[in-house]
């Protein structure tokens, strides 16, 4: 039996009729317990689960610690930092096929840990560097990074949303 295993807390929703998680996946046998880092897909349609193998280099890479899942270019993709403070983007050419993921982009510039948090819409990698409280948003068109300092006042930052203006007003619900 596969089951879902940890913390899955890079989900991607939306992409070719499907949500999906990075997570870990543990198969439960007589021997104990094995898990593996899979991406789990969910199709909205054909209400079904299935897993996408991420790309290999990922599974058998000694050094790369952090994964997140996101969109790039309306593709899958996922961003790794690795230990040596660099950071590599795969991105899958052709969804479902697991001999598509190509290593799109590659940094390192920073001499410490980078621990990936996901993608704008702009198609920039937002991450964390070090484990204070400095970030770090590349754009790979300009092949530049902006560092930055957010406040956290010792709280962990789990999840950073895109704020985009809107001028709709959304009138809240009438109880009844």
């Amino acid at each position: 039996m596969t089951v879902p295993k940890g913390r899955s807390i890079t989900f991607v929703y939306g992409l070719v009729g499907h949500l999906h998680w990075l997570c870990f996946l543990g198969t439960t046998g007589s021997y104990g317990e094995v898990e593996q880092e899979k991406i789990l897909a969910f199709d909205l349609g054909a209400e079904t689960f299935r897993e996408i193998p991420p790309p290999d280099s990922i599974l058998h890479h000694p050094k790369i610690r952090y994964h997140v899942l996101g969109v790039l270019g309306g593709k899958l993709c996922v961003m790794s930092g690795v230990d040596d403070g660099g950071c590599e983007v795969w991105v899958m050419d052709e969804y479902g096929l697991a001999e598509s993921w190509v290593k799109h982009h590659v940094f390192s510039q920073f001499g410490c840990e980078i621990y990936p948090f996901g993608f704008t819409s702009h198609s920039e990698f937002l991450f964390q560097v070090g484990r204070d409280d400095r970030y770090g948003l590349y754009d790979p068109v300009a092949a530049m990074t902006k560092t930055f300092k957010i406040m956290s006042n010792g709280i962990n930052i789990t999840k950073v949303v895109e704020h985009v203006d809107n001028l709709v007003w959304v009138a809240p619900a009438e109880h009844a």
